[in-house]
């Protein structure tokens, strides 16, 4: 038995998950860390967000790490973190750790993600109404993650307005008419400091979680600027525009640790 840790924000779960459909069908996902969570001052609360999905993963909330019979079950922690290791992909059993943030991975998997990660039920009016307009533009998603990053930046980092600027420059000088579409999880800030000289729409309908929501529609825009996030990359890697320009920052943690999330043919400023 192959038994996978969820932690983290609907973005590492999504990892998470998609690092299981690797490993085979013989998986389950943990979901005690969510409990853990709840009650520590130094973790940002989160909660099992993966039932947004079209998908009924397997789950436990008591992973057998001890003696189970006369058999020591292994617990397995993702080493180099978000580095590709093609040996972690011959795991046959154990409690696996880690957010397999790697890009490479998941390319064999790619159809059985873009058929999983699906919403279960159908977007409200509000939402479908930009959902039109992202239909009808030539839409560019670009999200903007504050929230907790703010008070871990010394770990995560912020992506800056230059890199938002630069981004925007970069787009607006490969296709016609650019209309943005703005997600964050501080519009207030965003509204105060960013300008942009092209149209946009501001995407403030989604919150708690609903903000799933927001994900899917950064998936139907043609194009992306992402922040250093796992929520903004799915978003970006979802996208089936054959034809999609991504923008990704060139650093995506603060310290700049080497990471493989981003995929080669992203452009990263």
């Amino acid at each position: 038995m192959k038994t996978l840790r969820l932690m983290g924000g609907l973005g590492n779960q999504m990892f998470q998950y998609a690092f299981g459909v690797l490993l085979g069908a013989d998986v389950c996902y943990d979901t005690s860390w969510f409990d853990k969570c709840r009650n520590n001052k130094n973790i940002t609360p989160r909660e099992y967000e993966l039932d947004f999905w079209n998908i009924n993963p397997r789950l436990t909330n008591k992973p057998k790490t001890r003696i189970l019979g006369f058999i020591k079950v292994k617990k397995i922690i993702e080493h180099p973190a978000n580095i590709y290791n093609p040996e972690l992909l011959k795991i046959k059993s154990g409690v696996i750790q880690g957010y397999f943030q790697v890009a490479k991975y998941y390319g064999p998997v790619r159809a059985q993600l873009l058929q999983d990660f699906t919403p279960r039920n159908n977007p409200n009016a509000a939402n479908k109404k930009i959902l039109d307009l992202i239909h009808t533009t030539n839409s560019v998603s670009l999200h903007i993650r504050r929230g907790d990053y703010v008070k871990l930046q010394q770990v995560h980092g912020l992506c800056d307005l230059d890199y938002y600027k630069r981004g925007i420059e970069y787009i607006a000088n490969k296709i016609r008419k650019p209309h943005f579409f703005i997600f964050s999880d501080d519009t207030e800030w965003v509204l105060e400091n960013l300008k942009i000289d092209f149209p946009y729409t501001v995407v403030d309908i989604n919150h708690g979680r609903d903000s799933a929501w927001d994900m899917y529609l950064m998936m139907q825009c043609k194009h992306n600027i992402i922040a250093n996030s796992s929520f903004s990359w799915w978003g970006a890697w979802l996208n089936q525009n054959p034809a999609k320009i991504v923008i990704a920052p060139l650093r995506w943690f603060a310290d700049g640790t080497a990471t493989d999330i981003v995929p080669q043919e992203w452009q990263r400023i």
